[in-house]
């Protein structure tokens, strides 16, 4: 996975994010459910984003210190202009490198771990940084989202790591993972699936939501005719325009 790709196209849309990021948004609500109201006074969450989840915790912890990082500067300054509380202090800056010290009640992330390079690195640390009775709660992106892209472009160009979803890790590696750094867990896995008019629409909608990741490459050409073919070929297997977004809600304790 190459970060800088992926920091580029999600700065590059950061001001058109919050249209596109209903997936995202939804997610951030079942997260914030998974946590349970638990009672907490600091959290530091990794990914932020825009800050929409920001939002949600801010108002779930009224007393909270929120400690929010990105490694996009422009997404950061989207969530700075909709933070309506001093107590969040936002940080460009990568997640994997854990750049702010002390430890947190709650650490938490929503649908950004998929994009970490180093997760069993990333977990162990963020082992060490929670509070005792604290918690860990995150979603993430898992290899299923965009299946059905994933076929029509192997039927259309030939077998070969089209998407970056196909890297995500698996629910397997991220419980392997959990069970190696954490003393107990709770894990569950959904799939939302959304309808798009044509394709066009569809490969417009992951551009600006940033969940193109490293984007099929320079040597792929979607020309009119090719772009016919593919919307013929994706509603003679799956109905329609379909997209998967296939998502993991983890909970965990030291």
């Amino acid at each position: 996975m190459d970060k800088s790709i992926i920091t580029k196209n999600f700065s590059k849309n950061a001001y058109t994010y919050d249209s596109y990021a209903l997936i995202q948004n939804n997610c951030a609500e079942k997260l914030l459910a998974h946590i349970n109201g638990r009672k907490v006074s600091s959290i530091l969450e990794l990914g932020c984003g825009t800050g929409s989840y920001t939002k949600l915790l801010e108002r779930r912890y009224e007393d909270a210190a929120i400690t929010a990082l990105d490694i996009s500067g422009s997404m950061v300054d989207v969530a700075r202009k909709k933070a309506g509380d001093k107590r969040v202090e936002f940080v460009v800056a990568d997640g994997e490198t854990l750049p702010v010290p002390g430890k947190f009640d709650l650490i938490t992330s929503n649908a950004s771990f998929q994009w970490f390079s180093d997760l069993d690195r990333t977990f162990e640390a963020l082992s060490g940084r929670i509070t005792e009775g604290g918690v860990f709660c995150f979603s993430m992106y898992g290899p299923e989202t965009f299946c059905e892209l994933k076929e029509v472009l192997i039927h259309h160009f030939g077998e070969r790591r089209w998407l970056s979803s196909s890297g995500f890790p698996s629910r397997d590696r991220v419980e392997s993972l959990l069970k190696k750094y954490f003393r107990d867990y709770d894990m569950t896995e959904e799939k939302f699936s959304v309808e798009f008019p044509s394709l066009r629409d569809f490969l417009h909608d992951i551009k600006h939501s940033g969940t193109r990741g490293e984007g099929l490459g320079d040597n792929v050409f979607l020309g009119k005719y090719m772009m016919r073919d593919m919307e013929k070929t994706y509603i003679e297997k799956f109905g329609g325009i379909i997209a998967t977004h296939h998502a993991f809600f983890c909970k965990a304790e030291v």
